[in-house]
């Protein structure tokens, strides 16, 4: 953990999300950020540009509470991501994500565990929601760049290991 940052859930969702992360015995903070990682990497959000962050409109009916979130670093430069990107609030990715993409999750959930029981080994889980994330600066016609990467590109990949390799010097 380097981070301890709080947001606001609905009390709705928040029952949904605890029911759902007691049957996959995972914290509440860890099942809440592979959700918005499995959201952002499925490109469940749309990426909007010229807008400002949008926020929850309060409910009385369904009051908030606040929830602690313990996140890495890389877990949290992805929250921010999906931020910048879906102009959304942190708490509003979280009640976008259980109302459109928290069944697709269970899914996979559900598959992860079944390749285990199949004798499989391999983490899918943590491999598919925390491999390579990485972002880079970066200059073009005068313009400054900066591009996140939710996956490792090409250009990035070790293909062969490094003494086979042949460089062009």
């Amino acid at each position: 953990m380097d981070f301890e940052t709080t947001t606001c859930i609905s009390i709705h969702d928040l029952d949904i999300l605890t029911a759902t992360t007691m049957q996959y015995d995972m914290s509440l903070h860890s099942f809440i950020v592979r959700l918005l990682i499995f959201a952002a990497k499925t490109d469940k959000g749309t990426a909007k540009a010229f807008t400002g962050i949008a926020y929850r409109k309060r409910d009385r009916q369904n009051p908030w509470k606040r929830v602690h979130l313990y996140l890495e670093y890389r877990e949290y430069e992805y929250l921010l991501d999906i931020k910048k990107l879906w102009k959304m609030s942190v708490a509003k990715a979280i009640a976008y994500c259980v109302e459109h993409v928290l069944d697709e999750f269970v899914a996979f959930l559900n598959n992860c565990i079944e390749e285990e029981r199949k004798g499989n080994t391999d983490n899918y889980l943590k491999y598919e929601l925390t491999r390579s994330y990485l972002f880079e600066y970066d200059t073009e016609e005068g313009v400054h760049c900066c591009r996140f990467y939710w996956g490792l590109p090409l250009k990035y990949a070790r293909t062969a290991p490094l003494h086979t390799r042949k460089t062009n010097i």
